[in-house]
């Protein structure tokens, strides 16, 4: 990769994070892909520069209850302060094309990864051969459904879990309904729990970029 083009690939991810705090490392590799600016090892070379260079910052929290699918906690991604310096000293050298695509999408990917955040299901294994299956959606800080399973089956978990980030509204009813005695539920008593059919951006297994230390320009 040519400097000219590490430079812009380094300042596309820098305008991402600004955009999307506390992104994951995953679904920052997706959208900076997208941009069809840069191929993988592009965006893995100048994301370890960015790194090394202390323009962003990529860790598991401490308090991270999302994970992969390996079951690995999730790695997010913030900007720095000197990230942040940089990018709107230089971001006018992004070309035009790709700051148009970045500002059009940029709500799009907020809204995506905002119905991500809202609703969550993970499986675990216990230690004793079975599963452990945790339903929850959110509404800012505030926990509207938590639900805790033990699962005897890993594809039965794995179901379940599947079928609450597509059918929330249709599973919550069903558990009041069972739950209550009340075959009929109205919808509007029902919590605002978003319908995410397939996101757009899903947790995979964790991607380790290359090493190898860039600067920016």
């Amino acid at each position: 990769m040519e400097r000219n083009e590490l430079a812009t690939t380094k300042l596309i991810i820098l305008y991402i994070l600004r955009s999307l705090p506390a992104v994951t490392l995953n679904q920052l590799t997706s959208l900076a892909l997208d941009t069809l600016y840069m191929d993988y090892f592009g965006f893995a070379t100048a994301f370890e520069g960015l790194r090394n260079d202390q323009m962003i910052a990529a860790s598991v929290r401490k308090d991270e209850q999302s994970k992969d699918a390996s079951g690995r906690s999730l790695v997010r991604c913030d900007l720095t302060d000197r990230g942040l310096a940089i990018l709107e000293t230089l971001e006018h050298k992004i070309p035009l094309p790709i700051r148009s695509y970045l500002a059009q999408e940029s709500a799009v990917w907020q809204k995506d990864i905002r119905r991500e955040r809202q609703l969550s299901a993970t499986s675990d294994p216990d230690g004793n051969g079975q599963y452990r299956v945790r339903l929850r959606q959110m509404e800012g800080e505030k926990s509207l459904v938590d639900l805790m399973l033990t699962i005897p089956d890993k594809n039965l978990a794995q179901q379940i879990c599947d079928r609450w980030q597509r059918l929330p509204q249709s599973m919550y009813l069903g558990l009041l309904a069972l739950l209550s005695d009340e075959p009929v539920l109205r919808q509007e008593s029902l919590p605002n729990l978003p319908v995410i059919g397939t996101p757009k951006i899903t947790e995979d297994a964790a991607i380790s970029p290359m090493s190898g230390q860039q600067s920016l320009v």
